[in-house]
């Protein structure tokens, strides 16, 4: 016989994923086969809509399941190290996204490879960075796929299998995807980000009082009982300065770094409405996180021997809250799994499209025939992002900080389009692909750092190394055309001159682009 907890998580989780698939057909019913509709939202979301699709894809299964997974296994010392790194994702956002937004409206960009490609005047560097942001994004995909199915698996105490779980999960979103590209992903986006943080507050809040009467007495009682868990670097030693700083830097570079948020900055209706976003989505991410301490710390107490840690929280939310709320964060849970998978299935179709197909097909293809290419992609990459996950890999946190690191190898040579008139396509070359090389090198164990060197997580070495050749190279050979330069820096500083990126409130119609 079915029981009331398998009953209630089903019903609620189906509601959920109802009526998120009729926002993706909304945004089918009201969008175009144009590549800018279906990639970009037309170039024109609003502040709240950004907000909170920003938001939502950023914390993802990790949010939910991975933070939870890792207070439990190393304690709390994460949330400094989380206001950290989503400080860094929101001064990256002001900074950076506000300018890609400015050569994106110009130039007609949408993934990071048109940029870096454009401006650094090689085709080579554009397809690595494409490749290379296609092959760290799968692993991302695959952790959103294995939290849908560890929540499900958990919710329904075993109705529905882990298996079973992950692919309805991504069944729902290749058909959303599909239906209405980022404007429907960014409508539910704003659903989930709403859902989420209201759920895990309410969470946090209803286990504390219904446990343990009471904020006051949640911490004198895991002081007491658990203090290394509330101290560094944990009870498991994990979290030492090097690995606190290098995990903190890589995580927020990285994040913002990802090709889905990279969508974020060219889709965005103006500039000020890019550092509302990164100013009240930096406020709402932070926020977020802290209710998942009360629950995370909440499992070590009453579970202290979970196989996989990765299911503490929704282990105590069955443990102490009523089944029907307990379903009700669940699919919040899905929510947190969803926002990033949709807009990562998303990301990667653009990214084959714009930088392979569009580079290869007749120079008279149409954007409908591009936009329907991008969306038949949808399927194969939900098909092979469903593969990887089923291997069910140990720790959510460690798979998805791997995308991270890759991602985040782009921000030297970023950095150096916007800002820096010495950098040079060699230095770029270089310096990427050393970046990448290093990162992958270490984090595979295929070369093991001596002892004397600070215990930084891969990334940062990775990042280090890329930083340094692609400076010394810069140097010595010089930088990009004076063409490229005018067109690019030169006209992002006219573009401040104006106040259009210093308060400002341009709007896409305001910019003059080359088919002008």
């Amino acid at each position: 016989m079915v029981s009331l907890q398998t009953t209630v998580a089903l019903a609620t989780i189906g509601v959920y994923l109802a009526i998120v698939l009729a926002l993706g057909y909304r945004g089918w019913q009201v969008g175009t086969l144009d590549v800018d509709d279906w990639m970009a939202a037309g170039r024109g979301l609003g502040i709240v809509v950004l907000l909170f699709t920003f938001a939502a894809s950023y914390h993802s299964a990790f949010a939910f399941l991975g933070v939870g997974g890792f207070v439990y296994a190393n304690g709390i010392g994460i949330f400094s190290a989380s206001t950290f790194y989503l400080v860094i994702s929101g001064l990256i956002l002001w900074i950076v996204g506000s300018r890609v937004w400015l050569l994106g409206k110009k130039h007609g960009y949408i993934t990071p490879s048109d940029l870096l490609g454009d401006f650094y005047e090689s085709p080579l560097l554009g397809k690595l960075v494409s490749l290379a942001l296609i092959a760290f994004t799968f692993p991302y995909i695959a952790t959103q796929l294995i939290g849908g199915g560890i929540i499900f698996e958990t919710a329904t105490q075993g109705a529905i299998s882990f298996e079973v779980g992950a692919a309805l999960f991504v069944v729902a979103g290749v058909i959303y995807v599909w239906l209405g590209g980022l404007r429907a992903v960014a409508w539910t986006d704003a659903l989930q980000g709403v859902f989420m943080f209201g759920a895990m507050w309410i969470a946090g809040w209803f286990f504390v009082f219904s446990a343990y009467r009471g904020p006051q007495a949640f911490w004198t009682e895991v002081v007491r009982e658990f203090g290394a868990y509330v101290s560094l670097p944990g009870p498991a030693g994990t979290i030492t300065p090097a690995f606190y700083i290098s995990f903190a830097i890589m995580t927020g570079i990285g994040v913002s770094m990802t090709p889905h948020l990279f969508l974020r900055y060219v889709s965005a209706r103006s500039p000020r409405v890019l550092k509302w976003v990164a100013a009240f989505g930096t406020g709402y991410l932070i926020l977020f996180y802290l209710p998942t301490a009360f629950l995370g710390l909440g499992a070590v107490q009453a579970f202290p021997d979970l196989a996989q840690a990765d299911s503490a929280i929704p282990m105590v939310l069955y443990e102490f809250t009523p089944v029907w709320f307990a379903s009700i964060v669940v699919a919040g849970a899905v929510a947190a799994a969803m926002s990033t998978a949709d807009s990562q299935l998303h990301a990667v179709s653009a990214l084959l499209t714009r930088d392979w197909y569009e580079a290869y097909a007749a120079e008279d293809v149409d954007e409908e025939t591009v936009t329907r290419v991008a969306q038949y992609t949808i399927p194969v990459l939900g098909v092979i992002s469903y593969v990887i996950a089923i291997q069910q890999f140990e720790f959510i946190l460690l798979l998805t900080a791997l995308s991270f690191y890759g991602a985040a190898q782009q921000l030297p040579i970023l950095l150096g389009a916007l800002f820096w008139p010495r950098a040079s396509r060699e230095g770029a070359l270089a310096g990427f692909s050393l970046g990448i090389a290093v990162t992958a090198v270490i984090e595979f164990g295929v070369v093991t750092l001596p002892a004397v060197l600070p215990g930084f997580v891969s990334g940062f070495y990775g990042l280090l190394v890329n930083t340094v050749v692609f400076v010394a190279i810069s140097l010595a050979v010089g930088g990009v055309s004076e063409d490229t330069l005018e067109d690019t820096q030169g006209y992002i500083d006219y573009a401040i001159s104006r106040g259009w990126e210093t308060g400002g409130d341009v709007t896409a119609g305001d910019v003059t682009t080359d088919d002008d």
